[in-house]
């Protein structure tokens, strides 16, 4: 990176194209809006929120499913689950191991979810009245509201990426392209849809790299302390984010060293090293939730609770095996799932043409602190996701470097057409995870599994189910993408079919072996489109939808005029 060379300012229709791209994915994904949790994890982090709502603890209860998710952690063994008994005199403590970010960026939107239960008791009440997996329902607002986070920060993502590219010099049309390439032709649309935290992780770190590039613009005490913020939150919302947060501070060491041009001195009564307090002020404030809250949960101050999994064996994967699945797995390859950086290597190329080397350096030495780890993993592939969710905090700074190849240049004028197909192709392989939900296509090939793959008898019944999983990910019959589209399409054929021959489906259809066997989803969730909100407010509810609907049509229409305005040369 020189920073003292010619850089590409923002003009003010760079503001509205970033803004259009917020509004148009924020659509995409409200319409597509799971709502409620579908497994154990999203609860228990749902939980740990209204617990702190509540009670001002971040230990869970008072709730129906709090005290199953106890009873159910209870009955496994240790680190198999995701909630851990805590520490204390009296009645027995359980947290959830995740991180303390989580509930405190929820709490602003628990509490619209409970402001909004006062005005639909009706509904409410409905949905305590029903009850998943034998276990009594409640606070449906809440959980609506607070499952908001994800689609609220991957478009939030999207609009930062369209700033990165802005920035880096990329034309209106490909910053465009590129960041709703990211929201809709990755599997960043998937779990912006869902619950897990790896959205928050990804957010926080495409923050900070974008404060990054503001920084070397403008070093002062202001955007050094947001960068701050931005790498705190990534290592409260998970901790194995932390080497990526020592890489961002080591990059902006490294920046502020270049800065000691003369042309690029800081700001009036702005020196280097109060620059350098405010960017770390907001990671001691944070280091010091992270030792406080462990100390309190499970009384150590470096126990956030996954210490017991770690123990179980968690860090004993094969890194060469979990790289090549990560590339080219039928089920969560890149290739498949994020089709877009094959043009990485275009725009490293142009970067580094442009005197962006220090750049390309940051943006791999971040993502090889998030990858790296993930790569012993026994898990690797994120268990019931679509796609390999935990490699999503890298995914917004590749696909930064991946836009500048999504352009006609001087350096191949075949990039453009390259890059509609790759966006084309990601489409196609992530509308099926929308549309049909990954917790339907899980639980039909785990089913199946059992009987297409042979495992070792040695072991307990959970590590065969283990190699079982793994082993079909492997398998092009069980690829994700395109079983998804076999169901959507076994549903679409049998529409109107009475009863439950609709979800009825032959195994050699859906997984491609021969078999006899036929599969059906076990819970009502998972049938047809009713993991969807809109669609279970209106059928198991008996809500009322055109709140929702109005709200994403204002979406769509300020969308496009934001993008008239953005694209407008």
């Amino acid at each position: 990176m020189k920073p003292w060379s010619q850089r590409h300012a923002l003009a003010p229709s760079d503001g509205s194209l970033a803004r259009a791209v917020f509004l148009l994915l924020l659509a995409v994904y409200l319409a597509t809006f799971n709502g409620l949790p579908a497994g154990p994890d999203g609860e228990v982090s749902f939980q740990t929120t209204s617990a702190l709502y509540r009670t001002g603890s971040l230990a869970i209860g008072g709730t129906p499913e709090a005290e199953g998710l106890i009873a159910f952690a209870e009955s496994q063994p240790p680190g198999g689950f995701s909630v851990r008994r805590g520490v204390g005199e009296g009645e027995p403590r359980y947290y959830g191991w995740f991180g303390v970010a989580h509930p405190i960026v929820d709490l602003p939107l628990y509490a619209l979810g409970h402001l909004t239960a006062r005005l639909g008791s009706v509904t409410q009440t409905l949905h305590e009245a029903d009850e998943r997996y034998g276990v009594g329902r409640s606070e449906y607002f809440e959980h609506l509201f607070v499952g908001l986070r994800n689609p609220l920060l991957a478009a939030w993502t999207g609009l930062l990426i369209v700033l990165i590219a802005r920035r880096l010099g990329v034309a209106r049309s490909a910053t465009f392209a590129a960041g709703l390439g990211y929201g809709l032709a990755t599997f960043a649309l998937a779990q912006a849809r869902g619950w897990f935290g790896d959205v928050q992780g990804a957010f926080a770190l495409c923050a900070a790299f974008y404060l990054l590039l503001v920084l070397r613009e403008r070093f002062t005490r202001k955007n050094a302390a947001l960068f701050g913020g931005a790498l705190a939150l990534a290592f409260l919302t998970r901790v194995a984010l932390l080497p990526a947060v020592l890489v961002f501070d080591l990059a902006l060491v490294w920046l502020a060293r270049e800065l000691r041009h003369p042309r690029f001195a800081p700001e009036e009564g702005t020196t280097m090293k109060r620059v350098f307090l405010a960017a770390a002020a907001p990671q001691v404030i944070g280091l010091a939730l992270f030792l406080l809250a462990n100390q309190l949960r499970f009384g150590n101050p470096l126990d956030s609770g996954y210490d017991i999994a770690i123990a179980g064996g968690l860090f004993g994967g094969d890194p060469l095996r979990a790289a090549l699945a990560f590339l080219v797995s039928p089920s969560k390859g890149l290739v498949w799932m994020a089709p877009g950086l094959l043009l990485l290597g275009f725009g490293v190329r142009r970067a580094l043409r442009e005197g962006e080397e220090s750049l390309v350096w940051i943006v791999f030495a971040v993502t090889g602190s998030v990858v790296l780890p993930i790569l012993f993993f026994v898990g690797w592939h994120g268990a019931w996701s679509y796609g390999p969710r935990y490699l999503l905090p890298a995914l917004p700074l590749l696909w930064s470097l991946a836009a500048l190849g999504f352009q006609r240049s001087d350096v191949d004028p075949r990039l453009r057409p390259l890059a509609w197909a790759a966006l084309a192709m990601g489409l196609l392989t992530q509308l099926p995870g929308a549309f049909v939900d990954t917790t339907t296509y899980h639980e039909l090939a785990v089913a199946a599994a059992e009987e297409r793959f042979e495992v070792p008898e040695e072991g307990t019944d959970a590590d065969r189910a283990a190699r079982r999983f793994e082993a079909l990910q492997w398998d092009w019959g069980f690829g994700a993408p395109w079983v998804h589209w076999r169901i959507l399409r076994h549903r679409v054929a049998m529409a109107g079919a009475p009863g439950p021959a609709a979800e009825r489906m032959p195994a050699a259809e859906l997984f491609r072996w021969p078999t006899q066997s036929a599969l059906e989803p076990a819970q009502a969730r998972e049938r047809g489109f009713q993991h969807m909100a809109w669609v279970d407010l209106r059928k198991r509810l008996d809500g009322v939808v055109w709140p929702g609907m109005g709200l994403i049509a204002l979406l769509i229409l300020f969308g496009i005029v934001e993008s008239v305005r953005g694209l407008d040369p």
